[in-house]
């Protein structure tokens, strides 16, 4: 048997520097497309593997596990990536979790174009919005995955109901006898992610629309998902004294700012203005922020839950697990 092959082997065969084939396998970004393939062939052909590869495959049975998410910055995916975290802690046996950030749909494909030299076994996708092209190609790969907030026939998927979401928080106010909403989102999105804000709103207005109330053109509110910019946005707006009565935010962390901003005002959150957000992120109880929650450290437990008994039994039919929002109600609404 002949010795296995070595980066030098690859840079030889490839015509390229060690350091470059290294680049390739640890930040193809940095490297141009002709090039990052020229390598990636070499190190099919040749079968090599890095040292990180070969201590692990001599470690038996420890599944390999990818969360693949945009924005990791973001509270709620914290929160989701704790909960993967913790279900996969609670195993009886050893697991490797990697964390792969994809923040443009350029990033995602090299991400899915390297996946057969990553040697995963599972991956969880969080709110990316995969072609069914994409996720033909994972499964090409031998790798199982779970949809974590999006839907596709071709695998497990855990979702919301997101257009129920927003009813929730609409039938809150109109028990509550409110007739004057607002509501404040961030107006756009990226392709290669799941613009979940869209059906909140879509629900919310569909719900005070059935009761025979609408939302005025100068009561959509439109900002980044930033917290400083909100407090300024609406500093202003409240001391105009023309604002709407019951807000709907499609997200905490612009509802935080919402909510500042009232306080700044000398106004009383639930007495003077209602505030009504969607996530129960971490710090939502400390500023007593009524919400939608999405249970978002148990979605990221039942995602890594479902994965795990995908690989454990690969037969095991595909679900859509559709999980069930709630409203936690304290002093903003």
């Amino acid at each position: 048997m002949g010795k296995n092959p070595t980066i030098y082997d690859v840079s030889r065969k490839a015509g390229v520097s060690a350091a470059t084939v290294s680049r390739v396998l640890n930040n193809p970004g940095k490297v141009n497309a002709e090039t990052r393939k020229i390598v990636e062939d070499a190190v099919e052909e040749l079968g090599y593997k890095p040292l990180f590869e070969k201590r692990l495959q001599a470690l038996k049975n420890v599944p390999r596990i990818c969360v693949c998410s945009p924005h990791f910055a973001s509270q709620a995916y914290v929160q989701r990536l704790r909960g993967i975290h913790l279900y996969l802690e609670s195993l009886d046996y050893e697991t490797e979790l990697q964390i792969q950030i994809v923040n443009s749909e350029q990033q995602l494909e090299r991400f899915i174009e390297a996946i057969p030299l990553r040697n995963l076994d599972g991956i969880i996708f969080v709110s990316l919005a995969l072609t069914e092209e994409q996720l033909a190609r994972v499964k090409d790969a031998g790798v199982e995955c779970v949809l974590l907030e999006n839907q596709s026939p071709m695998c497990t998927c855990v979702n919301y109901d997101n257009f129920e979401g927003g009813r929730i928080a609409a039938r809150y106010y109109l028990d509550k006898g409110f007739d004057s909403f607002g509501v404040l989102c961030e107006p756009f999105h990226w392709e290669y992610t799941v613009y979940s804000m869209q059906d909140r709103i879509m629900g919310f207005q569909a719900e005070i629309g059935a009761a025979g109330f609408s939302i005025p053109r100068e009561n959509f509110f439109e900002n980044q998902l930033d917290y400083q910019l909100v407090r300024k946005q609406f500093n202003k707006v409240f001391q105009s004294g023309n604002y709407p009565k019951a807000f709907f935010v499609p997200a905490d962390l612009m509802a935080f700012g919402l909510l500042q901003a009232a306080r700044d005002c000398g106004l009383v959150p639930g007495v003077d203005v209602s505030i009504i957000g969607f996530d129960d992120i971490d710090y939502a109880d400390v500023f007593e922020l009524t919400t939608v929650s999405q249970h978002l450290d148990e979605s990221g437990e039942i995602a890594a839950k479902a994965l795990m008994e995908k690989l454990r039994d690969p037969e095991r039919p595909d679900r859509q697990i559709m999980l069930t929002l709630s409203l936690i109600q304290r002093k903003s609404a």
